[in-house]
């Protein structure tokens, strides 16, 4: 899979995850300590969140880090 397709679906899956979750862009960049410009960023694909972020996204989300990436 090429990079821009992957951040995309990686985005798009974070935020299946988060609504699932009943967290709205701002709970959820509070929680793992990010702008809400950010989040919306990583949601679209836009960026390539870090190995750190990730982690906080996963221990944020209550999941384990593998499920962020079951997609």
């Amino acid at each position: 899979m090429e990079k821009a397709k992957f951040q995309k679906t990686l985005g798009k899956h974070i935020a299946t995850l988060r609504r699932e979750k009943g967290l709205s862009q701002i709970e959820f960049g509070y929680l793992i300590e990010i702008e809400k410009q950010n989040i919306n960023r990583i949601e679209n694909g836009r960026t390539n969140p870090t190995a750190f972020t990730l982690n906080k996204i996963a221990e944020a989300l209550q999941i384990p880090r593998s499920k962020i990436f079951d997609f």
